[in-house]
């Protein structure tokens, strides 16, 4: 008969009533409101222990060795994991030199040793992305000798707008569309497309595989059909509809830009073999 990870939380309580001595080994501290907050750093515990046994049972199966998860007594935790991070802040005590205090929501400002320093912001989001470039362009760089990607130059894609001084007016400005801008800029750089690029490259000179950047102007203006080629800016009736208005041709602005962009690179590729 298997237990389950939901089975195992619900005797949290019977342990504590069984163990009244050994709260220290749960919590940072011994006042009772924190105590069903950290209930929930109890139960990480558990997930902890959950996901070593089904690593155990993964590798059982794949008839690798399994290595037996191994108990581990208190004196081995010297960390905390809490799941909810709404009003967690690092370093939330700045003005206590050579103290490093991070705030958890519910239970206020703990001390904590800074090993080494914290560089960026959560990272779960940036692991995510990162895990998701790398399957993409080992994809790519699997299936096919030749990689072509417009040459993006996204530091001038997300430069801010100039401030625009009103002449009629010393010290005011007049709107600049920086708001706008600041929206753009920030989904560019979440979309993540220099990391990608970046991957992408490693990943196809370890494989032998060739990647060329192309100059990005009009690939989606631009007639993909060889008889008409046709380059206007009218082309594109909306940001995903590409409509030629000269022969007429019709089909979605992504799929136009990468006809595009694999052709100019072909068109490289040859002079470059020349």
């Amino acid at each position: 008969m298997g237990i389950r990870y939901g089975d195992r939380p619900a005797r949290i309580k019977e342990i504590r009533r069984a163990d009244p001595d050994g709260q220290g080994r749960w919590s940072f501290t011994s006042q009772q409101q924190t105590l069903r907050r950290l209930n929930k750093s109890q139960q990480q515990t558990l997930r902890r222990l959950n996901k070593a046994f089904e690593a155990f049972f993964r590798r059982v199966k794949n008839g690798e060795t399994p290595g037996y998860p191994r108990f581990k007594g208190r004196g081995r935790f010297d960390a905390v994991t809490l799941v909810e991070g709404d009003g967690a802040r690092w370093d939330s005590q700045p003005h206590q030199r050579g103290a490093t205090c991070v705030r958890l929501q519910g239970i206020g400002h703990v001390r904590v040793h800074r090993h080494r320093a914290v560089a960026g912001r959560i990272k779960t989001v940036e692991v995510k992305r990162c895990d998701h470039a790398h399957k993409t362009a080992l994809a790519l760089v699997g299936g096919a000798d030749f990689i072509a990607v417009e040459a993006l130059r996204i530091r001038n894609m997300t430069r801010a707008p100039k401030p625009r001084p009103d002449h009629d007016q010393a010290g005011a400005f007049l709107p600049n569309g920086a708001a706008a801008k600041a929206g753009l800029n920030k989904s560019v750089l979440d979309a993540g497309w220099g990391v990608f690029l970046q991957i992408l490259s490693h990943k196809a000179e370890s494989a032998g595989r060739e990647v060329i950047a192309v100059n990005p102007r009009n690939t989606s203006r631009t007639c993909p059909r060889p008889v008409c080629g046709h380059v206007s800016g009218e082309n594109r009736k909306t940001q995903a509809d590409f409509m030629c208005v000269k022969c007429g041709y019709t089909a979605n602005a992504d799929v136009v830009g990468a006809s595009n962009t694999k052709r100019a690179g072909l068109v490289l590729r040859n002079v470059h073999a020349a």
